[in-house]
């Protein structure tokens, strides 16, 4: 523990009871350990002060003075009066000592009861795979990790960011395994914006510089511990926030639309079967909707002459054009997606369920849509979450739109047109300098 002088010792404590006097939580107590008196300055309700003043005395029993005092880690004295590293310390959980003497030091302090227990998975469900999920306390999140994956090569990198509320970072990869570029690009980024506040994903996108209109994400997200090791065998570089249950691995390429990393845990058979089953299902989801409007209002010379006459009498009293028809039923759709997410899990299933049965049943009944048209976007909705990830189901969801209405417009031109529009998107997107069209993001790898 670091000696300093008197006059530096009364300036800190000024500092920080006027800093801090505003906090009702902020509290300063006398307590000895050992034979030494501390003045101890924390916020109780982020510290176990009880369960860490405890531990502290159990470690220093039997101990002499110069033992205690070497236990501790120090703050330089220019780091306490210059850049104000005690007061971060604080906002951390940490507990800062001062000794009658004039000593200081910060310490770490001992389990809080304010950090959720690690649980089963919430959001995503694991088959054949560990359940087990983050939370939010970063710190056991790397835990977690750590645990799944005893290797020397994954390399952990802490980093803050923010001014006015200061948000912890993790940065992991395997070091030989992840591309230099990846890593030195995401570096780079955080070194640059390391003073903007990061409280949502989209905040460190931006910060990472990521682009603000996309159509589909540029990273993968996931509450599996399982899914991260695989994603940084992968070659991806993972990014751990502290209070946030999710981790985020960058960059997303094209073949996380259809493949998990979980995938792994099946046979090779399965596992190729699986993922044709959701690259159809992305082609299905984008697609269906449009073809309808095409064969039905602007191309139905496509169609045999029977099945163009069945598709013309299932519109048979259907008041608007075919365009308006898809639109009020997509969008219908959407509500009852949303409202199956945000509704409580007990009675969420069960009332979307009921009300999309009558809703559905109500609405060809009395002649608004037609019954094949129900069928076209239930189909497209069913194949649209067979897709990796819920992230890359809302990119799908938003581009069948554009879909539709150059349909409308130019017919199977216009169809093929946002199909191919939509590849050349995807080829010019360039995420932590790794095209999206990659295979893969090893360093090693022959495509890149």
């Amino acid at each position: 523990m670091q000696r300093i002088n008197e006059q530096n010792l009364n300036a800190l404590k000024k500092q920080l009871s006027g800093r801090l006097e505003k906090n009702s939580d902020f509290t300063c107590k006398n307590v000895v350990i050992g034979t030494e008196k501390f003045e101890a300055y924390f916020f109780e309700t982020l510290v176990n002060f009880p369960a860490t003043l405890s531990a502290i005395k159990e470690s220093v029993t039997g101990r002499d003075n110069e033992s205690l005092m070497n236990m501790f880690r120090p703050i330089e004295e220019d780091s306490i009066m210059l850049s104000g590293d005690w007061l971060s310390a604080l906002l951390q959980g940490g507990i800062i000592l001062l000794s009658m003497e004039g000593s200081v030091a910060v310490i770490e302090q001992e389990r809080s009861d304010i950090f959720r227990p690690v649980s089963s998975p919430e959001s995503e469900n694991p088959l054949q795979s560990a359940f087990d999920a983050f939370t939010e306390d970063i710190n056991i999140n790397i835990g977690l990790l750590r645990k799944k994956m005893v290797s020397d090569q994954l390399v952990i990198e802490t980093r803050y960011t923010g001014s006015q509320s200061t948000k912890r970072l993790a940065v992991l990869y395997l070091e030989g395994v992840a591309q230099t570029k990846v890593i030195q690009s995401i570096r780079e980024k955080l070194e640059q914006n390391k003073d903007r506040e990061l409280t949502t994903v989209r905040d460190l996108l931006q910060i990472l510089g990521h682009p603000k209109f996309a159509i589909t994400p540029t990273y993968i997200s996931s509450e599996l511990p399982g899914e991260m090791v695989q994603n940084l065998k992968n070659g991806k570089v993972v990014i751990l926030i502290d209070q946030f249950a999710f981790a985020f691995a960058f960059p997303a390429i094209i073949t996380d639309l259809w493949s998990t990393t979980l995938d792994l845990n099946y046979p090779y058979l399965f596992q190729v079967f699986l993922r044709i089953i959701r690259a159809g299902g992305a082609i299905l989801a984008t697609t269906l909707p449009g073809m309808y409007v095409v064969l039905n209002s602007v191309n139905p010379e496509l169609l045999r002459i029977q099945l163009a006459i069945t598709v013309a009498k299932s519109r048979e009293g259907v008041p608007y054009p075919t365009l308006i028809e898809v639109l009020l039923v997509m969008l219908l759709l959407e509500m009852i997606i949303e409202a199956a997410i945000r509704l409580p899990k007990n009675i969420g299933p069960t009332f979307t369920m009921i009300g999309g049965i009558l809703l559905g049943q109500a609405i060809v009944q009395a002649k608004l849509v037609s019954n094949l048209l129900i069928i076209i976007l239930v189909a497209s909705a069913i194949a649209n979450f067979v897709l990796a990830g819920y992230m890359n189901t809302i990119g799908i969801r938003m581009y069948k739109y554009v879909v539709v209405f150059v349909s409308s417009c130019f017919g199977i031109w216009g169809l093929e047109v946002s199909i191919i529009w939509i590849i050349v998107y995807f080829a010019s997107m360039n995420t932590c300098s790794v095209p999206y069209l990659s295979l893969s993001v090893k360093g090693k790898s022959p495509d890149e």
